[in-house]
């Protein structure tokens, strides 16, 4: 069923039966992502999370949706850990990634139904997958550490030993089936024992040793091939063993097939040594050795080199030609990520998206290799656009590149994929839904094909948002406004600041993850306001580039300059004002409390409050160098000078801090040190250490936690607010 498309009118009417929204209305909140299309262009399969209150977990199954006809979407999977789904080149067949079992693995499913079969597997658990052009094999990638490598490699040299004894073992009777299985879980308890004492205690002697939540515990991520049977019955089983291609001790990205399928297209890094992990990365060309007993022989070439480093490569239909992401390394953080092009057998690449001065995000070749589609970041949404390859052979392609906006709508666009006409189907957050399942047609006709959250918001009234644009020293500053439900012109609200961390990423009323916390904070009587202050992403490079040196002093004034805007608006509470952020939105949040005192409470989360600590604790250190021009040893005093713990004396304003125990981005010791401060100083304070949480806790974190989370920031403010 096709539902109705509106992005941009919100009713003001509040009925009497219309439910409030309450941190716990998250756990009914549905969102959807990785969306494939068939071959066929006659279905798409995509991602569907929702809630387990009960399991406080998370429930991700793969669904399905005809784009036939008005058929509703359904459930295609019966996990609840399922995704990624990828359909095989034939369409006959959707492999995906399920976490069901001890670890996640490769499922192939036959699209006229029947059980989903386990087709590659690892000890460690498979990351990603991508199909073989013919569909008869897939990479994998997974990760595993040096000695887990060179055992690996010592059981495929005398895997041909041991087939006469395997096929002996195959004659026994049923009773080895049993004994075989004691066996396994021996093994796997021994394994499990082992592990736990390899790692007491940890010895440290590479960096980064640790990330998200977990210690890398020196594992790479490695791409494996494997076959994959045309079917499941007892004549297509095989004894053939997924084959690892690489070799190294740092991580390649999932890798693309050549159109031929003789060889693989990854990234890996140019300095395995370096610290910076997501820097300094090639795009390069992976050998695929052939399938035998014994060691294969392992090598890649690579196909670019210093000065930009690259991103997810994506070979042509046509094989003619390789895109991928990159960006300049001088100044990383400040510099926009453009769509490239090279030939595929190696040479100089070209740059597509510069003329946009816009970060390009993901991005898909169309069927013929005549455009590539993809998602840009542009003044507060993220549209689909698409770039036409206007060169015949290999190397004849050059600027100037015609370039196509496709979609001018308040939204941001996740994830898509388009079929062979060049239809786009798409899945999207707005203002009003945080996630929904879209089609533009070749017309540019936009229409919604799934709504999974339409109960909810049936139910429930939202807050009226407004576009707010100001000067704040010599830039134009782009925010919104939300409003309460039943809002009453006249009357003077407490108003929240919400702020956003990176500092260089970009918010807008649709984005998804800010979607509920500020509709709660609105149904319970707040104005809400939010922007993108300079050093934001999407408006170009010179505005994103703003805050160098400056990440407090800046983007402050942005701010504060928007709030004063709706003070003079006569509809702020001027002694019922709140500010809250995490992350980079964290540190700002400190650092505006440590200069401004007009806020009644504040409440920092997951924050950066000491640089000079800082730079030796997270797993990014080098982006504090390039932030901040210097390292500690360069000038300590002036980084001291930039630190919003040094300005603890002169705060004012009650604080919340928040953060995570296993936050290996900004680690617990910054928010450990505010709080010891300002305690010390008989300043009002209080920390909420969130156990088994990371950087990622309000987005991803424990269902339970993220609705506590949101609870103690509503309490904190209404403490001091007198709501």
């Amino acid at each position: 069923m096709v539902c109705s498309l509106n992005f941009d009118t919100v009713s003001r009417v509040w009925p009497i039966y219309m439910k409030s929204i309450t941190p716990e209305s998250l756990l009914d909140i549905v969102l959807l992502d990785d969306v494939r299309v068939s071959p066929d262009g006659t279905r798409a399969a995509f991602a569907r999370s929702s809630i387990d209150a009960q399991g406080n977990s998370y429930k991700r199954t793969v669904w399905m949706k005809d784009l036939t006809g008005e058929a509703s979407a359904q459930p295609f999977t019966a996990g609840t850990k399922d995704g990624a789904p990828k359909f095989s080149p034939d369409g006959a067949r959707l492999g995906f990634v399920s976490g069901r079992g001890d670890k996640p693995q490769v499922f192939v499913m036959s699209l006229s139904g029947g059980e989903a079969r386990s087709v590659a597997s690892h000890e460690n658990g498979i990351g990603s997958f991508e199909w073989s052009p013919d569909g008869r094999r897939i990479a994998f990638t997974a990760s595993l550490r040096a000695d887990e490598r060179e055992e690996e490699d010592q059981k495929t040299e005398d895997r041909s030993q041991k087939s006469e004894e395997d096929a002996r073992r195959k004659t026994q009777d049923a009773t080895s089936v049993f004994e075989k299985a004691f066996e396994k879980k021996q093994d796997k308890e021994k394994r499990e024992y082992e592990e736990k004492m390899r790692f007491d205690p940890r010895t440290i002697s590479r960096f980064p040793y640790r990330t998200g939540t977990s210690f890398m515990d020196g594992k790479w991520t490695h791409v494996y091939v494997t076959d994959v049977p045309d079917g499941f019955g007892d004549e297509h089983k095989t004894d053939h063993k997924p084959v690892r291609v690489t070799e190294g001790e740092d991580s390649f990205a999932l890798p693309a097939w050549t159109a031929d399928g003789a060889s693989l297209i990854s990234t890996y890094t140019r300095q395995p040594e370096g610290p910076r992990w997501y820097m300094y990365t090639d795009v390069v060309r992976i050998a695929i050795p052939e399938n035998g007993s014994g060691k294969p022989e392992r090598s890649f070439a690579r196909m670019t080199g210093e000065g930009h480093s690259c991103y997810s490569p994506k070979v042509s239909p046509d094989g003619k030609w390789i895109a991928f992401e990159r960006f300049k390394e001088d100044r990383p953080g400040h510099r926009n990520q453009m769509l490239a092009l090279m030939p595929a057998e190696g040479g100089e690449a070209i740059e597509l998206t510069a003329a946009l001065d816009r970060g390009a995000e993901e991005f898909k070749w169309s069927d013929d290799s005549q455009h590539l589609y993809f998602t840009l970041l542009k003044d507060g949404n993220v549209q689909l656009w698409r770039v036409v390859i206007n060169g015949g052979e290999p190397p004849e392609c050059s600027p100037p590149f015609m370039t196509e906006q496709l979609t001018a709508l308040t939204h941001d666009v996740q994830a898509f994929d388009v079929d062979a006409g060049g239809r786009i189907v798409f899945i999207a957050s707005t203002a009003q839904d945080p996630s929904a399942l879209y089609v533009r047609e070749v017309d540019g006709t936009v229409l919604c094909l799934y709504k999974p959250n339409r109960k909810f918001l049936e139910e429930h009234e939202l807050g009226e948002i407004e576009e707010i644009n100001y000067v704040s020293d010599e830039f134009t500053i782009q925010g919104w406004l939300i409003k309460p439900p039943n809002f009453e012109e006249g009357k003077q609200y407490p108003l929240c600041v919400e702020m956003h961390g990176g500092p260089h990423v970009m918010w807008s009323p649709s984005f998804r993850s800010g979607f509920h916390e500020w509709q709660t904070l609105a149904h319970k009587g707040h104005l809400v306001f939010f922007c993108n202050p300079r050093g934001s992403d999407g408006y170009g490079e010179a505005f994103t580039a703003a805050n160098w040196k400056d990440w407090g002093p800046g983007p402050m004034r942005d701010v504060l300059r928007g709030v004063d805007e709706l003070v003079k608006r006569g509809i702020v509470d001027e002694k019922r004002l709140t500010l809250t952020g995490g992350s980079y939105a964290g540190y700002l949040t400190a650092w505006i409390i440590g200069h401004d005192h007009r806020f009644a409470a504040a409440c920092s989360q997951r924050g950066v409050y000491n640089l000079i600590s800082m730079r030796g604790t997270t797993d990014i250190p080098f982006f504090n160098d390039f932030e901040s021009g210097y390292t500690p040893w360069e000038d300590v005093k002036n980084l001291w000078e930039q630190s919003p713990i040094a300005h603890v004396p002169t705060m004012q304003t009650p604080l919340l801090i928040e953060h995570s125990e296993q936050d290996y981005r900004v680690p617990i010791e910054q928010g450990e040190q505010l709080f010891a401060a300002m305690r010390l100083m008989k300043k009002t304070v209080e920390m909420i250490r969130w156990p088994r949480e990371g950087h990622e806790l309000s987005r991803s974190g424990e269902p339970k936690h993220r609705v506590e989370r949101i609870k103690r920031i509503v309490e904190w403010f209404e403490k001091y607010t007198g709501d």
